[in-house]
């Protein structure tokens, strides 16, 4: 690997890993579950989840595809990206959510993180009343297999997977994938989607990869919470900048980092709104440039309540730069 490409790589996982350690009180030891029989559960009227392993890169992951319960159209597919140290059911509302929308969506544990493969085997802790679930080796493997370049080709490897080989392939619509991430995650598909020529839109929620933001030639649209203490704030605006358009930046007020999640249930420290600002803005992005549909235009082109009066949400789709009002 050149020095320059280990450096990036190090300054990208070592501010996330810098502000999100986490104190733990042990509440349960659990052992990796192997997740190769299918499992399909309707969780609502609307969407039904199938449990999954796919290999990549000589590991077995774990994942989950939410799909809409109509089984009679073909939807768009979406990857959706932990953040480090991440765990599926922190991240499960997004992909429920969308699947509500029209969406098949495959959310998967990263290489050594959650109930996925690692070189280190999975030993954890569980508070299910805080659906919290740690890895003890998870920030520590995050770290090699990010800098291998393990994460961008789980997410090229889930793509392929969701279109060619998943047991409900026959639903997605394999000319409109998409890809939203968080935290690590999201500086993964922004760097997959520069590689990727199947990707059609990206969602990076509170990062993304300023060195690649150039180099992604489809829309893309960052979020960040302005009380997000990874330095949320500065790197998606910077990577705004560098982005080509169409692009979008969407600042929550006193949005946070662990606000993108559903760790620690009712007592997460993040303002109401921000789950529901991040939705509304995500599937509109989705909804345009995955959809075609015209009437999602408003919807991410103009402001809503609790949008940051200081660092202005904006967005250029090659005609300016314009501010949400």
């Amino acid at each position: 690997m050149q020095p320059e490409f280990l450096l990036r790589k190090g300054l990208a996982v070592g501010i996330i890993f810098l502000f999100t350690g986490t104190a733990i009180i042990p509440s349960a030891i659990s052992e990796q579950t192997d997740g190769k029989n299918f499992i399909t559960t309707a969780i609502s009227a609307n969407v039904e989840t199938i449990n999954i392993t796919y290999e990549s890169n000589n590991y077995t992951l774990y994942g989950v595809i939410y799909y809409p319960s109509n089984k009679s159209v073909t939807y768009p597919g979406i990857i959706c990206c932990e953040g480090l140290a991440g765990y599926i059911d922190a991240y499960s509302w997004i992909p429920e959510a969308l699947a509500e929308q029209g969406y098949v969506v495959l959310l998967f544990d990263f290489p050594g993180q959650g109930k996925s493969d690692g070189f280190w085997g999975n030993r954890s802790i569980s508070i299910p009343s805080l659906n919290f679930y740690l890895r003890f080796s998870a920030f520590s493997e995050a770290i090699f297999h990010y800098a291998k370049d393990d994460f961008v080709i789980a997410t090229m490897d889930a793509v392929t997977y969701l279109t060619d080989e998943s047991p409900i392939k026959t639903l997605v619509d394999t000319k409109k994938i998409g890809l939203i991430g968080h935290s690590l995650g999201s500086i993964t598909v922004a760097e997959t989607a520069a590689v990727d020529k199947r990707i059609g839109a990206v969602v990076a929620l509170s990062q993304g990869n300023p060195w690649d933001a150039e180099n992604i030639y489809v829309p893309i649209q960052y979020q960040a919470g302005c009380f997000d203490i990874t330095y949320s704030i500065p790197i998606a605006y910077l990577c705004y900048n560098r982005s080509n358009t169409p692009k979008e930046l969407v600042t929550i007020q006193f949005g946070t980092h662990i606000g993108f999640t559903s760790a620690f249930g009712k007592f997460c420290l993040c303002p109401s709104w921000q789950k529901d600002i991040c939705l509304r803005y995500a599937t509109g992005w989705f909804d345009y440039f995955l959809k075609n549909k015209t009437d999602a235009y408003e919807n991410i082109t103009t402001g809503t309540d609790h949008l940051s009066k200081v660092i202005r949400s904006r967005y250029n789709f090659g005609d300016g730069e314009h501010i949400l009002k």
